[in-house]
């Protein structure tokens, strides 16, 4: 096997992976590489993963190394946020989605579909988990007649996270998006339905294929179908990830919960008890914070929710 110097393997970034094979770009290009056995056989890759290559004739390449992870994002199996092993208190297993990433921005549309506040949380918990940094993004502004973006600014206030907006049909509104993109590897996550291919296409110069609305339940199809790795014109990388109906927070354990959701890590730590889930425990210093409205009420709320689902998940009620 060449070694790290020889002059004949490049370094690049995989923009997409398959079963056994990858896109890899490096310096302007593209490169369809295959992966061995020994590689996968130590996990799968993923786009933004950092590999080292031996490129070919026509295109062709073939990987050699994959180099460590700063950053990954995971998610449960498709198929497996709510099977019968997660009921029953049985680990579901884990896929990663990006790796190397930067920041994690949450993608939601207004209307049509309609924003979903507990979804958006979720993703938060997830970035967090992960060690991202969050940034949300609520897209068809020119469906906004009644001042909701303003409403969900309010909502995510005093939390450090940017909450931003577009109208597709007036450019400049994307203008802070893409200030916000620059110089990093940014993954976009959200239902389908709610925009992102068409937003990618905007800030990247693309022309992705846009998936539709499904009428009947107000839930986009997926028109992603693996996570890519896009380049931004001004420097700085996207990844646009499969749209999303679930995002399960399988690996998060009931009593660890608190430190990953949105704003409530200001309050822990003077518990009585320190297994405390700030559920119905006395002494809880988390719940004495939303009485005297020091934490959202509506915000505690969306946690007792995702306390529910990750308690059932761990096989507690």
């Amino acid at each position: 096997m060449s070694g790290p110097n020889d002059p004949q393997e490049m370094e690049g970034l995989v923009g997409a992976a398959y079963a056994r094979r990858c896109l890899v770009l490096s310096e302007g290009r593209e490169w369809e590489c295959a992966v061995g056995g020994r590689l996968l056989r130590k996990g799968s890759l993923v786009a933004g993963d950092r590999v080292r290559f031996l490129p070919g004739a026509e295109g062709l390449g073939t990987i050699r190394e994959v180099h460590p992870r700063s950053t990954v994002l995971e998610r449960p199996q498709v198929g497996r946020e709510r099977s019968s092993n997660a009921r029953f208190g049985r680990s579901v297993s884990l896929q990663p989605l990006a790796a190397n990433v930067d920041q994690l921005v949450v993608v939601s549309s207004l209307h049509e579909p309609p924003f979903r506040v507990g979804l958006v949380e979720r993703i938060l918990v997830a970035a967090a988990r992960a060690d991202l940094l969050p940034l949300i993004h609520i897209t068809k502004l020119d469906l906004d007649t009644d001042d909701a973006f303003r409403g969900w600014q309010e909502h995510f206030a005093g939390l450090n996270i940017p909450v931003l907006g577009s109208d597709i049909i007036h450019p400049d509104t994307l203008a802070p998006l893409k200030e916000a993109l620059v110089g990093k590897i940014s993954v976009l996550v959200g239902h389908s339905g709610v925009g992102k291919t068409t937003l990618l296409n905007a800030i990247a110069g693309t022309t992705l294929a846009v998936g539709e609305v499904a009428p009947y339940h107000q839930r986009g199809r997926h028109t992603t179908s693996t996570a890519r790795l896009v380049p931004l014109p001004d420097g700085g990388w996207v990844i646009d990830s499969p749209g999303i109906r679930e995002f399960g927070l399988s690996g998060v354990a009931a009593a660890d919960l608190a430190r990953y959701f949105p704003g409530m890590e200001p309050f822990l730590g003077e518990c009585a008890f320190r297994d405390c889930c700030h559920r119905t425990e006395s002494g809880c210093s988390v719940r004495a914070a939303v009485a005297d409205g020091r934490y959202p009420a509506e915000r505690y709320d969306g946690y007792l929710k995702l306390l529910q689902e990750v308690s059932g998940e761990s096989g507690r009620s």
